[in-house]
C-alpha cells in the first residue's frame, strides 16, 4: 500500500486543511499580543491549554472515552514538551518585537521541518518545491534583515522558538500516522494544562471582563490550527502543507497595523510580496497535480 501522501488528491486535500492551520495560527498570536500587557506568559499558555481542553472534549466526549486515550503516550509527551517551550519563546518576542516581524521568523518553521523530513521521514522533495521553499526563504530574510540591522536577543529566541516548533511538527507527522487528529489535541491540551497550572498561578491575575473575548480566541485558535495540523500532516507531505504558511504574513501585518500602529517597512513589504508569491506558486503546482 502506498503512503497516503504519495497521492496528488491528498496532498490538495492537505492543501485545504493547511489553510485552516494559517487561520488558527494567526488568531493566536493577534490574540497573545492583544493579552499581554495585562496577563502575563504563563498565564496566557495554560488558558490557551485549558479552553482548548474544554473545547475539544466537548467534540471528542460522544465519540467514547477510549477515543481519548494515544496509542504513543510517551512520544506525545515528549512532543508537548517541545511545543511548550517553543510557543513560550515565541509568546516572549510577541511582546517585545513587531508581530510581523515575530511571524516572519515563524517561517523559517517549514523550511526547517522539511529540511529534518527528507531524511527522517523519508520524504522525496521535488526541485519546484524546494524552489519554493528557497524563495520565500529570501522573503523572510529581507523582513528579519539581519544583514543590515542588528538582531536584538528577542529575535534570537524566537528563532530558537522556529526551531523548536519544527522538532515539534516532524513527531506531529509522525503521531498523525497512528493518531486521529482528535485525539492528539485532546492530549496536548491536557498535558499542557498540567504542565503549565502551576506557572500560571505563580503569575496569576484574574482577567477582566474585557480580556474573555481574546482568551477564547487564543484557546479556540489554537484548537483550530492544531487540529487542522494533525490532519493535513496525516494526508500530505510536510513540503506540501507548511509552506502555506506564509500566507499568514500579511494579514498578521495589516491588523498589528490597523490595532497597534505598528508600521510595515519597505524590505518587510518586498519580503512578504515575495513569501506570497512563492506560496501562491506551490499551491497551484499543488492543485494541477490534483
Amino acid at each position: 500500500m502506498s503512503h497516503p501522501s504519495k497521492n496528488p488528491a491528498n496532498n490538495l486535500r492537505g492543501v485545504l486543511w493547511g489553510l485552516g492551520m494559517m487561520a488558527g495560527l494567526g488568531g493566536v498570536s493577534v490574540a497573545i499580543r492583544a493579552l499581554k500587557p495585562d496577563i502575563a506568559l504563563q498565564e496566557l499558555l495554560f488558558f490557551r491549554a485549558f479552553i482548548g481542553l474544554i473545547a475539544i472534549s466537548l467534540f471528542m466526549l460522544p465519540k467514547g472515552w477510549r477515543s481519548l486515550i494515544p496509542r504513543r503516550p510517551g512520544l506525545q509527551i515528549v512532543r508537548n514538551l517541545f511545543h511548550v517551550s517553543a510557543q513560550y519563546c515565541v509568546f516572549f518576542a510577541i511582546a517585545i518585537i513587531p508581530l510581523a516581524e515575530v511571524t516572519a521568523i515563524e517561517f523559517t518553521v517549514p523550511l526547517i521541518t522539511c529540511l529534518m523530513a527528507a531524511p527522517l521521514l523519508k520524504e522525496k522533495i521535488d526541485r519546484t518545491r524546494w524552489i519554493g521553499m528557497i524563495v520565500g526563504f529570501i522573503g523572510i530574510l529581507l523582513v528579519v534583515r539581519p544583514v543590515f540591522e542588528e538582531v536584538p536577543p528577542a529575535m534570537l529566541i524566537a528563532i530558537f522558538g522556529a526551531v523548536l516548533f519544527s522538532y515539534n511538527t516532524i513527531l506531529v507527522k509522525i503521531l498523525s500516522q497512528v493518531e486521529e487528529a482528535g485525539t492528539m489535541v485532546f492530549v496536548m491540551n491536557a498535558i499542557q494544562s498540567l504542565v503549565l497550572l502551576g506557572p500560571a498561578y505563580y503569575v496569576w491575575t484574574t482577567p477582566e471582563l474585557h480580556h474573555v473575548p481574546w482568551l477564547l480566541m487564543l484557546g479556540l485558535s489554537g484548537i483550530l490550527a492544531h487540529y487542522c495540523l494533525s490532519r493535513a500532516l496525516a494526508i500530505a507531505d510536510t513540503s506540501v502543507v507548511l509552506p502555506l504558511d506564509f500566507i499568514r504574513l500579511p494579514f498578521i501585518a495589516l491588523i498589528a497595523y490597523t490595532v497597534w500602529g505598528e508600521t510595515f517597512s519597505p524590505w518587510s513589504a518586498l519580503g512578504a510580496v515575495i513569501i506570497i508569491g512563492s506560496s501562491y506558486f506551490a499551491i497551484m503546482k499543488v492543485r494541477r497535480e490534483g
